[in-house]
């Protein structure tokens, strides 16, 4: 069993992206995985970018803060945010809880997803990637 979801696809920086088809285009659906949560003991605030705001690719887009560190995630597409998860603001720790579920982030219209969705690592690379990535930051520093 896959530690998460099959159809998700994922940013070097721990940021995964689901594409949704709707009647306009695919859209994707952003959030944040289980690795980049694990140092964050609950997650107090996170600052999210607005509707219509644009974001690019590898771009820092957002701060999520917990009790003792806050970190940057990074924008893994292109495009127009079309949608913010708000219950994050009123319950940000639903993100720890579900972070593959209610936990998502942003929703958006990606401007270039044939050319940026290359550089993401989706399948059986992805599992062998979210893998290497867990024992390394099980052993710790070297």
């Amino acid at each position: 069993m896959l530690p998460f979801p099959e159809d998700l696809i994922f940013h070097h920086e721990h940021i995964w992206v689901r594409r949704e088809s709707h009647e306009m285009g695919d859209r994707y659906r952003i959030g944040l995985d289980a690795i980049f949560l694990q140092d964050l003991r609950r997650v107090d605030q996170l600052d999210l970018p607005n509707e219509g705001d644009e974001i690019s690719q590898d771009e820092v887009c957002g701060l999520i803060r917990g009790k003792e560190m806050k970190k940057m995630f990074f924008a893994p597409l292109s495009g127009e945010i079309l949608d913010v998860n708000f219950e994050l603001h009123e319950e940000p720790d639903i993100i720890r809880e579900d972070p593959y579920g209610v936990g998502w982030l942003l929703l958006i219209d990606p401007s270039d997803p044939d050319e940026e969705l290359e550089y993401l690592i989706s399948g059986e690379e992805a599992l062998e990637w979210w893998e290497h990535e867990l024992k390394t930051r099980q052993r710790g520093p070297t």
